[in-house]
C-alpha cells in the first residue's frame, strides 16, 4: 500500500501488483480439497499438442455460455467425445492472473458420460463464431470513449432500439446527462426478422459512428438475437459494438461477442452518464499533471531530437570525410590515368613521327626514281625525235630527188612521146614505155627502201 499526495486527496490505495498478492493469498488460505461434481457440455480446445500428459480444456453451462476450464489427462481425454454432457468429479483450483482475472481450474479425477454429441448443430456454429471473435480481438469500448472524451471531441454513438421497445425513464435520465458530450443517435429496428437486422446492422457499421449500442428489454423475442446471421454480423463489424439487452440474469450468446455487455439498458443509460462524469473528473483533476506531463514529454522530444542531431551530425561527418577520401583517391586514380594516357600518347606519337618520316621517306625516294624515270623517258622521246626528225628531213630529201627525178623521167617521157608520136612504130613505143615504168618503179622502190 502507499500514499500520494501529488495533487490528488490522501487516501490508501494498492498497486495491481499488491491486490493480486492479496486475493492468491486469500484463495489459498480458502482452498478447498473436497472432490466437488460438476455436471455441463464438454468442449476440447483446439491446438493442444497430442502428447502432453494433461490438456486444458472446457466445461460449458447447459442454459448459458458460462464454463470453467477442465484439466484432464491424456488418457481420460480421449474416451471423451466433443460436445458431449458429462458429469465429472475433481478439485477446484482458484488461479488469480496478473491482469486481475481469476481462472477456475477443474483437475478431473472421474467422469460420467451422460448424453453424446448433446451439442446442436447452431450451438456448434455459434462456438465457430465466438472463437473466430476472440481470435480477431475484442474492442475496448472504455477506451475509445474516453479518449475522445478526453481531448473534448465527441463521440457518436448509434443508439439501436427493438421497434416495440420503451425507452426507460432511468435510461433516458442517464444518455440525457451524457449528451452534453455525446452524440447520441436514436435507431428504431424490428430485432424479430434475423436477415433483416443483420442488414440493418451492416448499414450502420458504414456510417463512421465510434460505437453501436444494442438495445432491448427482456421477455420473449429476445431469441432471434441469437441467430447466426446476427451473431456472424456482429461478430465481424468493425464498428464497437455495446449490448444492452434483457434482465438481469438473462443469458444471451450474443453477449459473449459483443464488445461490451451492459447488464441492462437502465444499466447503459447509468454507463454513459458515469462515463462522462468520470472523464470530466479526470480532465480536472489532471490539468496540472498533464501540463507537466506535456513538458517533460516535449523535454524528453527536444532531447531525443538533440541525441538524433548529434547522430545525424556525425553521421554527416564521417560521410563528409568519406566523400573526401574517396575525392582523393579519385583525384589519384585520374592523375593516374592521364599520366598514363599522356605516356601512350607519346609512345603512340613517336610511332607515329616514325612512321610519317618513313612513308615520307619511301615517297621521296618513289618521287626521286620517278624524276629519274621522267628524265631518262624525257631524254628517250627527245632522241626519238630528233632521230625521227633526222629520218623525216633525208625522206624529205629523198623524196625531193624522187620528184627531181620522177619529173626528169616524165619530161623524158613526154620527150619519147613526141619522138614516138614522130614515128609510127607501136613496137617501138610500147618498149620505151615498158622502160620508162621499169625506171619508175625502181625509183620508187630506192625511195620507200
Amino acid at each position: 500500500m502507499a500514499n500520494d499526495t501529488n495533487n490528488l486527496p490522501a487516501v490508501p490505495y494498492y498497486t495491481p501488483v499488491e491486490l493480486v498478492g492479496i486475493y492468491r493469498s486469500f484463495l489459498e488460505r480458502g482452498k478447498s480439497n473436497n472432490v466437488v461434481w460438476l455436471r455441463g457440455v464438454y468442449l476440447q480446445r483446439p491446438n493442444q499438442n497430442p502428447q502432453w500428459a494433461a490438456f486444458y480444456d472446457e466445461l460449458r453451462d447447459v442454459n448459458s455460455n458460462v464454463s470453467v476450464t477442465l484439466k484432464i489427462n491424456r488418457q481420460d481425454r480421449q474416451k471423451l467425445k466433443p460436445n458431449s454432457l458429462i458429469q465429472v468429479g475433481g478439485l477446484i483450483e482458484l488461479n488469480p492472473y496478473s491482469n486481475g482475472t481469476i481462472q477456475i481450474v477443474v483437475t478431473v479425477t472421474r467422469f460420467e458420460i451422460v448424453k453424446d454429441q448433446f451439442v446442436t448443430e447452431q450451438d456448434l456454429k455459434r462456438s465457430e463464431i465466438r472463437i473466430a471473435k476472440t481470435k480477431k480481438g475484442f474492442k475496448n469500448v472504455d477506451v475509445i470513449l474516453e479518449d475522445k472524451l478526453f481531448r473534448d471531441e465527441r463521440p457518436k454513438v448509434a443508439l439501436v432500439f427493438a421497434s416495440t421497445s420503451i425507452t426507460m425513464a432511468d435510461f433516458n435520465a442517464g444518455v440525457n446527462a451524457a449528451a452534453v458530450k455525446i452524440d447520441f443517435t436514436e435507431q428504431r429496428q424490428s430485432f424479430g426478422n434475423a436477415a433483416v437486422l443483420a442488414a440493418f446492422l451492416r448499414q450502420q457499421d458504414t456510417a463512421h459512428y465510434d460505437v453501436i449500442a444494442l438495445i432491448r428489454g427482456g421477455g420473449n423475442g429476445i431469441e432471434a438475437l441469437d441467430e447466426i446471421e446476427v451473431l456472424k454480423t456482429v461478430s465481424e463489424m468493425k464498428t464497437p459494438v455495446i449490448c444492452a439487452i434483457g434482465h438481469v440474469g438473462e443469458e444471451l450468446f450474443m453477449k459473449s461477442i459483443a464488445d461490451k455487455v451492459a447488464p441492462t439498458p437502465n444499466g447503459l443509460g447509468q454507463y454513459f452518464s458515469e462515463m462522462v462524469e468520470r472523464v470530466t473528473a479526470k480532465r480536472n483533476n489532471s490539468r496540472a499533471a498533464l501540463v507537466e506531463e506535456v513538458k517533460k514529454q516535449f523535454q524528453k522530444q527536444i532531447e531525443e531530437s538533440n541525441k538524433k542531431n548529434k547522430e545525424l551530425l556525425t553521421q554527416i561527418e564521417k560521410m563528409t570525410k568519406q566523400q573526401q577520401e574517396q575525392t582523393k583517391a579519385n583525384k589519384e586514380n585520374i592523375d593516374k590515368l592521364n599520366e598514363q594516357n599522356k605516356k601512350n600518347l607519346e609512345a603512340q606519337q613517336k610511332k607515329n613521327d616514325e612512321a610519317l618520316a618513313k612513308i615520307q621517306a619511301q615517297n621521296k625516294q618513289q618521287i626521286e626514281q620517278t624524276q629519274k624515270q621522267n628524265v631518262a623517258l624525257q631524254k628517250q622521246l627527245e632522241d626519238l625525235s630528233k632521230s625521227q626528225k633526222t629520218t623525216f628531213d633525208k625522206l624529205t630529201d629523198q623524196n625531193k630527188q624522187t620528184n627531181a627525178l620522177l619529173e626528169k623521167e616524165r619530161q623524158h617521157s613526154r620527150d619519147l612521146e613526141r619522138q614516138l608520136d614522130s614515128r609510127p612504130n607501136s613496137t617501138s613505143i610500147y618498149l620505151i614505155i615498158a622502160v620508162i615504168a621499169i625506171v619508175i618503179g625502181f625509183i620508187i622502190a630506192q625511195i620507200f627502201k
